[in-house]
């Protein structure tokens, strides 16, 4: 036998081997040459089969098989004899110092582990890889064999003490004292790598790795955790601890046990454990949790309430029984609220929508912070916020067909305050916020149909009196609403809109356009699109020549513009202003209706006139001049000889130029008198009736037959 061949013989070999294994397991210093000596002795003895033998191929693979099993036995047979007589040295310790001496025995054993894996890994590669290939049971990696012995000499013959000593460990933790988590975690880690299995594909592995751990401590740290805490729980009803008390203790345990996970177990653990801690302290209590939820908003608890939500959240039906708590809460809050200011926000849109908003805004804030906007919950308060925005001690104030449509008439009320000029006008942001809230009111009505038809009569208005405080406010509104409802809904709006934009460039063009001989009176003309506008009534008015000319003028000038079109002159919109001197020589200058302005004028050729001529020279019919005439006899720019008929001078009247007439303003507005408050039509009444009866809004009272009933 050559120099090579000098290791066949194992009885040779081993003793050079184990005296290297006594210094690896003895965690001494070894260098790199000797370690290379070690893996050299092991390569040598594996390959100079080979070289040494030349039989049939059969009788070879079998003396090969002979060495690899045997060197494979006494590596078995050496590992095995170190775990047990180190098994033999902690027989007698228990609790905190065997888990000392067991981790620490551990951390060294699994360094040893991986240092004679190394030294053996040609024997992995070749002689166990095969083994494994072919399914020989009972043959690991190396590395995995030291697992497997320390598993079956060390952890089984001591699980029974290392186990309890763990749990006792995290009792103590939970009842405030301090203690060494790196025992646990050590212990943790030391279950987890126990279960590899290098027999096994790596998706199967994933799994299979954690059946020590789970089976041999998580099965019975969930129990200890579930005794613990229905203990705990228990205790604290003893003592009467009160609900909020309570649920910081729950959200302190139960981060306190996210943390043990985070810190000493494996992540796998964490769902099982919330489950326990979920079931025990919250689904056991979820009656006695949920009965203080009504308390702690009418205090106005939020971060409890927050606290409360969060704990409900974890566990299956936690929080139906709130969401429905809360709808009922908010309804009554509403309702209580409205009570309060119900005889004064009547009339009063202002205080009426702040109201609205005070509870609305109240609520949407704590469903925001405290219940992090989540979807149930904001249900429960738009389902209430309908009830209370809709049928309230202010709607029910008016008479009962009229109920339906108060919430409605005093949202577009306020929108045209809102809008409207004012000496207190918000600024970009502040009406751009007010906006939205109104917004949030109008999603709450349950016929948006109603409020359109308000709030587009009151829109006309603005805009042909030209009382619109920013016409971006106006349109930026209707882009909000068109926003909400779709731009069906808003196309009337829109198209008022832009004619009123449309017939100020047509005016300016036209003002441009005419000659100054042509120019007798300052004139600004409104084009309104039939069909976009409310149905104004035409009426017969005879006009002074200079505004005659004017309107020809424009005519001819619209018609270069739009071929075809015809235009009608709604007198009933007209306004204008005339400057007088005609009262003691002061001037004045009135703001009038156009049949004002013509009734005025006519006094231009004499003092005196009855109300007959008044009526034949302006055109108007008798109603329109008595109410006309009966305007400006209230506002004493004119005398009767006979006293007025409510608003109305009698026909038969002789009507003087009242040439005492004074007043300390210079600008004075006439045209306000004639404007009176207009009582709802029949029909739009039962039209709109007819339509929340339709849509389920309503139902006839079934024992008064003219009673309307709302549908909650």
């Amino acid at each position: 036998m050559d120099a090579d061949m000098s290791e066949v013989d194992l009885e040779q070999v081993w003793p050079k081997l184990r005296d290297g294994l006594d210094i690896i397991f003895r965690r001494e210093n070894m260098s790199a040459k000797y370690y290379m000596g070690l893996y050299s002795t092991v390569y040598n003895y594996c390959t100079n089969l080979t070289a040494a033998h030349v039989p049939a191929t059969a009788e070879a693979q079998l003396h090969n098989n002979f060495i690899g099993s045997d060197l494979y036995s006494h590596v078995e047979n050496y590992v095995s004899a170190y775990t047990t007589a180190l098994c033999k040295r902690c027989e007698d310790m228990d609790g905190e110092a065997l888990l000392d001496f067991y981790t620490k025995e551990w951390d060294s054993y699994r360094f040893s582990a991986k240092v004679l894996d190394g030294v053996f890994s040609y024997l992995n590669r070749h002689w166990i890889r095969r083994e494994i290939d072919e399914g020989r049971k009972e043959r690991y990696m190396i590395y995995m064999l030291s697992m497997v012995l320390w598993k079956r000499d060390m952890f089984d013959k001591l699980e029974h003490k290392i186990i309890p000593a763990m749990l006792e460990l995290i009792r103590l933790e939970r009842t405030g004292h301090t203690i060494n988590k790196r025992f646990i975690s050590a212990v943790v880690e030391n279950l987890v790598e126990l279960g590899m299995d290098d027999t096994v594909s790596a998706k199967e592995e994933e799994a299979k790795r954690l059946d020590i751990y789970k089976n041999s401590f998580e099965k019975k740290f969930i129990e200890a955790t579930r005794d613990f805490y229905t203990n705990e729980v228990s205790v604290f009803h003893m003592d009467n601890g009160s609900c909020t008390d309570y649920m910081i203790k729950v959200e302190t345990r139960i981060q306190q046990e996210d943390n043990r996970v985070t810190l000493c177990l494996h992540s796998s653990t964490s769902q099982p454990l919330q489950g326990c801690c979920n079931d025990v302290m919250i689904t056991k209590q979820l009656e006695f949790i949920q009965a203080h939820f009504g308390r702690l908003l009418m205090d106005k608890m939020d971060d409890h309430l927050a606290r409360m939500y969060k704990l409900c959240l974890r566990v299956e039906n936690g929080l139906p029984a709130l969401r429905k708590a809360l709808k009922e809460h908010v309804q009554k809050e509403g309702t209580e609220a409205l009570e309060r200011v119900a005889a004064e926000a009547f009339n009063d849109p202002k205080l009426y929508v702040a109201t609205l908003l005070e509870v609305h805004e109240r609520y949407q804030g704590l469903v925001d912070r405290s219940f992090s906007k989540e979807p149930g919950f904001m249900k429960s308060l738009d389902s209430a916020a309908i009830e209370f925005v809709n049928k309230n001690a202010v709607t029910l104030r008016a008479p009962p067909q009229m109920q339906p449509l108060k919430s409605s008439e005093l949202l577009s009320r306020y929108c045209d305050q809102l809008f409207r000029k004012s000496a207190k006008m918000p600024d970009e942001n502040e009406m751009d916020d007010i906006q939205k809230k109104v917004v949030t009111i109008f999603k709450y009505l349950v016929d948006k149909d109603i409020f359109l038809k308000f709030y587009t009569k009151m829109f006309c208005k603005r805009l042909i009196n030209e009382l619109s405080a920013s016409d971006e406010a106006e349109l930026t509104f209707i882009q909000k609403l068109t926003a909400t409802c779709g731009y069906e809904f808003t196309t009337r709006l829109t198209k008022m809109f832009q004619d009123i934009q449309v017939s100020r460039d047509l005016t300016s063009a036209f003002k441009d356009k005419l000659p100054d001989d042509k120019k007798s009176a300052e004139f600004q003309a409104m084009v309104l699109s039939s069909g976009a506008w409310p149905n104004f009534p035409v009426s017969v008015l005879t006009l002074p020549q200079q505004l005659v000319m004017t309107l020809e003028n424009f005519e001819a000038h619209y018609q270069t513009k739009y071929t075809g079109r015809r235009l009608k002159w709604l007198y009933s919109q007209s306004r204008g202003e005339v400057t007088t001197t005609a009262f003691k020589g002061k001037k004045y200058v009135f703001a009038v209706t156009t049949p004002q302005m013509c009734t005025l004028l006519l006094f231009n050729e004499q003092t005196t006139f009855t109300a007959e001529h008044i009526m034949e020279a302006t055109g108007m019919d008798g109603k329109s001049t008595k109410a006309v005439v009966g305007s400006l006899v209230k506002n004493q720019v004119l005398k009767s000889d006979q006293a007025l008929e409510g608003d109305e001078v009698p026909l038969n009247a002789t009507i003087t130029l009242n040439a005492g007439y004074t007043n300390k303003k210079v600008r004075v507005d006439l045209s306000k008198m004639t404007m009176k408050a207009e009582p709802p039509k029949i029909d739009l009444i039962k039209r709109t009736i007819g339509s929340l009866i339709e849509k389920d809004y309503l139902k006839r009272s079934e024992q008064q037959r003219d009673l309307y009933e709302y549908v909650a």
